[in-house]
C-alpha cells in the first residue's frame, strides 16, 4: 500500500509537471499572439454607427410622413385628372349624340316635307 501511494504521488506530480511545461509557453505565446492580432482586428473593423438622436429620428418620421403626403396628393391629382377627362369625354359622348339625333330629326322633317309635298 506504502508503495501505491509513492506511484500515485509520482504520478500526479509528473503529471502537473508536464501540463505546466505544455501550457506555461502556450500561455506567453498567447500574450504575443493577441497584441498583433488585435491591431489587425482594430484595422479592418468598421466605424460603429452612432445611435440615432431622438431629435433624429422624429426629422427621419417628419420627411417619411412628408413624402407619403405627397405620394398621396400625386395619387388624388391623377384620379381628378382622369376623372376629368372621362367626364370630358362623356359630355363629347353627349354631344355626339344630340347631333346625331338632330341629324335625325331634320332627315325625318325633310322626308315627311317631301311626301307632303313630292314636287
Amino acid at each position: 500500500m506504502n508503495n501505491l501511494l509513492k506511484i500515485k504521488s509520482r504520478l500526479l506530480l509528473a503529471i502537473l509537471a508536464t501540463n505546466l511545461g505544455i501550457y506555461a509557453p502556450v500561455k506567453a505565446n498567447i500574450n504575443q499572439t493577441i497584441l498583433p492580432n488585435q491591431q489587425y482586428i482594430g484595422q479592418q473593423r468598421k466605424p460603429v454607427k452612432k445611435q440615432s438622436t431622438s431629435q433624429e429620428l422624429w426629422e427621419r418620421f417628419r420627411q417619411r410622413q412628408d413624402e407619403f403626403r405627397l405620394q398621396q396628393h400625386h395619387q388624388l391629382e391623377q384620379l381628378r385628372l382622369e376623372n376629368q377627362l372621362r367626364q370630358q369625354q362623356f359630355q363629347q359622348l353627349g354631344r355626339d349624340r344630340l347631333r346625331l339625333q338632330q341629324r335625325q330629326e331634320i332627315d325625318t322633317l325633310r322626308l315627311q316635307e317631301k311626301l307632303r309635298n313630292p314636287y
